[in-house]
This record gives structure tokens, sequence and C-alpha cells, in this order.
């Protein structure tokens, strides 16, 4: 795939553009009001990390000059081609914005389980410097099995320059196969990991999103979207692990997995978010989940953030809000934060980003302005 690229970008475009630049365009030099429509990339999952009036918003990017520069269908070569993380940052509460440029990027061209593409993750900061799980696609060679993915971790001194703390991934499905198996979470045939067309009627491998998050005792613990068979079918769960000697060689203790009462609804989870509201002692989490199966038609998909509330990470998770995005063509969405209104309430506070199916100048980017939902 990199080849035929570096072929087109040759042919087409210009002999002396550098490829990396292509991939990874620099930062855009404008100030985005409210949302953000990006000149040089399109935006898809993002997640935010705020520290004191910085709100620090990463995103996954994809280079728009390779789709519209060399007319490569969006929606079918999206998962197939190099991803970036993409930092921007607001000293305003999300009124403007400025674009940081690449802040991680795959391992192109190598042996490593980042070799194809990074997708979705999460930061924290911990003792100092700060952490990003984060979800490697491995370059298998089979363009028929793209989504070969693994959970990594890299780290940061500034917040930008992420650089990954392992060679070997925390959680690989390919070489945890019968450790991850034995806890009861569902993998497909070794030699199927990964590919484009779903798992034995499920939708597609499911061992990615990795979000961190410190518990009451300062534990950090993963959480990501998986699946089980607990149920003897495949069923959507929130993967956990523990995060062991951060101070050294990090290790994953891979935990059981978390079961939601209302998975019937969906086949499969991304994106988990979670927050912390100390006055009520409870762990607020959003989903973005899915009914895709691939005998079910493109029209009869279902798109939803669904909203639970547990005192504790380990289960225990309780339904309170389900918002149907499905009509509105977006995206999953960017859990922001908590805030409580003057009747009490606690809302939480996010933006939906637009996904494939709307205007051109809208495709996969970040809306003006944060809705919220009242949960308890």
């Amino acid at each position: 795939m990199l080849n035929f690229l570096r072929e087109k970008l040759h042919l087409d475009v210009a002999a002396a553009l550098d490829f990396e630049q292509v991939l990874f365009p620099p930062p855009a030099e404008e100030i985005f009001t409210g949302g953000i429509i990006h000149p040089s990339v399109y935006i898809w999952d993002a997640w935010m990390f705020a520290e004191g009036r910085e709100w620090n918003l990463y995103t996954l990017a994809s280079p728009r000059a390779l789709y519209v520069d060399l007319g490569l269908d969006l929606a079918v070569f999206r998962d197939h081609l190099p991803h970036h993380w993409r930092r921007f940052v607001s000293d305003d509460a999300g009124k403007t914005w400025r674009d940081d440029g690449a802040v991680m990027m795959p391992r192109l061209e190598t042996d490593y389980f980042d070799s194809r593409s990074i997708w979705t993750g999460s930061v924290l900061k911990h003792d100092g410097c700060y952490l990003a799980g984060y979800t490697g696609i491995r370059n298998t060679g089979d363009d028929n099995r793209p989504k070969l993915q693994a959970l990594g971790l890299a780290v940061s001194d500034d917040k930008r320059d992420f650089r990954p703390l392992t060679e070997e991934p925390l959680s690989c499905p390919l070489r945890d196969y019968e450790a991850i198996r034995d806890m009861s979470y569902y993998l497909g045939p070794r030699d199927t990991l990964g590919n484009n067309d779903g798992e034995e009627g499920g939708p597609i491998l499911a061992w990615r999103d990795p979000w961190l998050v410190k518990d009451r005792n300062g534990t950090v613990h993963m959480l990501w979207g998986a699946k089980s068979t607990f149920a003897g079918r495949q069923e959507p769960v929130v993967g956990h692990g523990v995060l062991e000697n951060l101070s050294g060689t990090p290790r994953l203790k891979l935990l059981s997995p978390i079961f939601l009462p209302d998975a019937e609804n969906f086949t499969q989870i991304e994106v988990p978010q979670i927050r912390y509201n100390e006055r009520h002692g409870l762990y607020v989490m959003m989903i973005s989940t899915t009914n895709k199966t691939p005998d079910r038609p493109p029209q009869e998909y279902i798109f939803t953030l669904r909203f639970y509330v547990s005192e504790r990470l380990n289960g225990g998770w309780r339904p309170v809000r389900v918002r149907d995005i499905t009509a509105e063509k977006r995206y999953p969405g960017i859990f922001f934060g908590l805030r409580e209104r003057e009747d009490g309430k606690i809302c939480a506070f996010y933006n939906i980003p637009f996904g494939d199916n709307c205007a051109e100048n809208l495709r996969h980017s970040l809306p003006a302005g944060l809705e919220e939902t009242a949960l308890f």
C-alpha cells in the first residue's frame, strides 16, 4: 500500500513532495473558531485531556490529499491507510483551537505492532509525564487483514511528542491468543484475526481504543472495546486490565471482561471514555455502539452514544442515557467532562464529530459547540 501511494503521489502530485509531509501534514496556520474543519486532514475519533485551563483535544487524522488528490474512496480505504494522532489546544474552553500537528505516528515499514497505522487511545498524567494508551495496527502484508489490533503504551514529557514505551504491545490477540480466550474474551480463528469482513457472523475484531483511568487508590486501569463468548455468542464487552511496573517495563495484567446489562441492543463497543464525579463517588462511562454485522445492509445500521454509571471500574455499570446519532450522520462522540447544574443535576458535556455520509465540507470534522445531557 505504501509503495502504491508513493507511485501515485510521484505521478499525480509532484515528484518533490515529501512523503512524510503528505502522510502527516504540518500544523495549519489558522486558528479554528468553535469547530474544526481542517484544510489538510480528515478528523476521526477524538478524545480530550484537560490540565488547568488548557484543553488538549487528540484526534485520529488522515490526510485529505490521499483521498481528494488521489481520488481514493474514503469509506473503502480509510482503515487501510496510515492514521496519526493530532493535537489541538484550546485555552478558552473550546471557543478556539490551534493545531499542534502530528504528535504520534505509526512506525511504518517496520515489524512492530503499529507498523500499518495507529488508532484511538487516551492520555493520562502519571508521575510527572503523560501516558498514552493507543491502538496499534500491524501490517500483516495481507490487505484482506488490515485491522489486526494490539494495545500499546507511549509516553510524552510535553503532551505532544509521544514515543512508544516498548517495542512489544501490552496485549496482542495474535501473540496472546490463548491467554485472552482463557479469560472469556472472544477472538475469531487465529488465521482470520483482523480480517476486513467481520468475525464468524459478527463485526470486525475488537481489541482497541484503550482508555487510561486511575481508581481512587491511584492504580492505573486500562479499559477498551472487546468481545466475549461467555454467554455462548459474540457479545460486546469492555476489556479490562491493570497496568503494572510503570517505572520499569510496563505490563498489562488482563482482568475479566466487563459486561453491560443492555449489550443485546448492539454488536460492538468503541471508544469507551470515563470521567469521575467525586461528589457522588461515581464513575461515568460513555461508549459508542453500533449494530453492524457482515450481513446487515448499511441502511439498517444504528449508531448510538450510551452513558453508564458505577461505583467501581470493574463492573456494576448501570445505563442512564442513550443518544441515537444515526440520522445526524455523526461519528463516535468525545466525552469532554462532567458539570453540575444549578439544580444539582450532573451533566455530561460532549461533542459528536461528523462522519462519512454528509456534505463534503463537513465530512470528518468537529462541529462548533458542546452538547449537554443530564445523567443523575
